[in-house]
């Protein structure tokens, strides 16, 4: 029995492991995707649509947080640099938490569609705050893992929504 724990550290059962890892293998970073999967279901076992939320309120919670941190970093800058660049990223994150409201709107309508057009559109967003901090004049970068954090939770978000329109279809 101690084997087992080897081969499945999860803590869902073996069809939900099964759709986590086909959800996970399509982003950057399996093991955050799969922990923060595993920690979100409620009970054992999830479906699509389970997983489906767990993302959407995970990158929810994530650009909301991301938003409130940045906001306090832009209020106790003076560089001009880096309050451009924080600037950027406050309003990048603030038309991502508006993508996730929309998407977890449209979720519990049932209105799976257009709740994957909301998050299809935050990556373009979300990219902003990672490439200001690579043009010049390039101060430190404060949301750098914040940032990685959230595009894997937007490629999880967009994955199991292709996945939940999918079934549906």
């Amino acid at each position: 029995m101690a084997a087992s724990a080897f081969i499945h550290p999860a803590l869902s059962d073996e069809s939900t492991q099964q759709l986590i890892d086909k959800i996970c293998r399509s982003v950057e970073e399996y093991a955050f995707c799969s922990n923060t999967s595993n920690q979100n279901i409620k009970g054992s076992s999830a479906n699509i649509t389970a997983l489906t939320q767990i993302t959407i309120e995970q990158a929810l919670n994530n650009s909301t947080n991301t938003h409130s941190f940045i906001f306090g970093l832009l209020s106790n800058t003076t560089d001009p640099a880096e309050k451009n660049a924080l600037t950027t990223c406050e309003n990048a994150y603030r038309l991502v938490t508006s993508n996730f409201n929309e998407a977890t709107m449209h979720f519990f309508e049932g209105d799976y569609g257009s709740m994957l057009d909301s998050e299809r559109r935050s990556p373009r967003a979300q990219e902003s705050c990672i490439t200001i901090f690579s043009t010049p004049p390039t101060p430190p970068n404060p949301v750098a893992d914040r940032n990685r954090q959230m595009r894997i939770l937007i490629a999880m978000a967009v994955v199991t929504g292709m996945e939940l329109t999918t079934k549906l279809s």
